[in-house]
């Protein structure tokens, strides 16, 4: 129950600090007040007619296929490359004779 006692202790000093603390008024607020307002009253500019424009696709059916084909794509690849890691961590732990008697007389 000890951390009980420190983390107590802890909030008590920290709540002590900030009590301490003064507040501290910033001078040029009516300015940097009155520069935000007239950057929010401004109407947005459209964008540059160079910008290349995002390409989306036209149905949802069309962009849950192109995410599945991925994803099936991806399992694909994770398993080749599972089944890659199986055999080269298998054909370390074989002894070479072992290999050697599979390669003469392969199983049925």
């Amino acid at each position: 129950m000890d951390w009980k006692l420190e983390l107590d202790a802890l909030i008590e000093s920290t709540m002590a600090f900030a009590n301490q603390v003064k507040r501290k008024p910033v001078p040029d607020l009516p300015i940097a007040m009155k520069t935000a307002e007239q950057a929010l009253a401004e109407s947005p500019k459209p964008p540059p007619a160079n910008i290349a424009r995002i390409v989306l696709p036209t149905l949802e059916r069309d962009e849950i296929r192109q995410c599945v084909s991925k994803f099936r794509a991806h399992q694909e690849k994770m398993a080749r490359e599972r089944e890659d890691h199986y055999l080269r961590v298998k054909a370390r732990m074989m002894p070479p004779a072992f290999l050697d008697d599979r390669k003469k007389n392969p199983p049925a």
